[in-house]
């Protein structure tokens, strides 16, 4: 019942069947994932690179070996709002599964346009007080153009602090300006030479790096190296200059 319920959501068979089993086994090779689906490995290949590019699928490397992890199912609500009606039925399921496996990674990589809003979207869902922001010059404009400012509105909406760094550009100046044009934004910048297309965040026990230019993004949760990163982020802020 649970893989016609995600066919009707847009998934084929095997997209399903891969997606089950990764909630089912909560972190699982390659030949794991053929060990219980008896799936030919070409065939999980290609249903793992469809289910990343929408989103569902991230993935983690210990040592040699590429293990992949089921998203979230709340992640089907947010990209499939228009067939909510078949997705409630099968998202109590798909929890009960996944409820054995959670929280047992802490690194998470997401792929594509859909991972990047993935994390943006557990930043509003986590609702820190805060959110921290190392940034080279708000790039992320460039990948998100009609995303980005949407979710602003939302985190401003639900009173979530932006203090942002800004490494000192051009194109930071002026992304800066449109910043602060928003409420509940705090904004500095620090001299450099360099222009990295990566932004650090940290909030709540997570750090996530948004590589934009790979359309990369990797959530870490740890709460010792949160507050590591968020203690520099504070020396830096000292430093930094409105």
């Amino acid at each position: 019942m649970e893989t016609e319920a995600l066919e009707g959501l847009g998934l084929t068979r095997n997209e399903s069947i891969v997606y089950i089993t990764l909630l089912d086994l909560g972190k699982a090779n390659i030949g794991q994932i053929s060990d219980k689906t008896r799936m030919h490995r070409r065939t999980i290949y290609d249903c793992l690179e469809r289910l990343g590019d929408r989103g569902l699928v991230s993935f983690v490397i210990e040592g040699t070996t590429r293990f992949f992890i089921a998203v979230n199912p709340q992640k089907l609500k947010d990209i499939l709002k228009e067939k909510l009606e078949n997705i409630e039925n099968v998202l109590p399921k798909l929890f009960a599964i996944a409820k054995k496996s959670r929280e047992k990674t802490e690194v998470l990589v997401y792929k594509g346009k859909e991972g990047l809003k993935t994390i943006m979207e557990d930043l509003l869902k986590s609702k820190p007080k805060v959110w921290f922001s190392l940034t080279s010059a708000g790039k992320g404009m460039d990948v998100l153009p009609y995303y980005i400012p949407k979710f602003q509105d939302r985190r401003v909406r639900a009173k979530i602090l932006l203090k942002i760094i800004f490494e000192k550009n051009e194109y930071a100046i002026k992304r800066a300006k449109e910043l602060n044009k928003l409420k509940l934004t705090e904004i500095k910048f620090v001299d450099t030479e360099k222009l990295i297309p990566i932004s650090f965040w940290m909030y709540n026990n997570k750090i996530a790096l948004m590589l934009w230019e790979s359309e990369t993004g990797i959530i870490i949760e740890n709460k010792e190296t949160a507050d590591a990163f968020k203690d520099y982020f504070g020396l830096l802020w000292k430093q930094a200059k409105k």
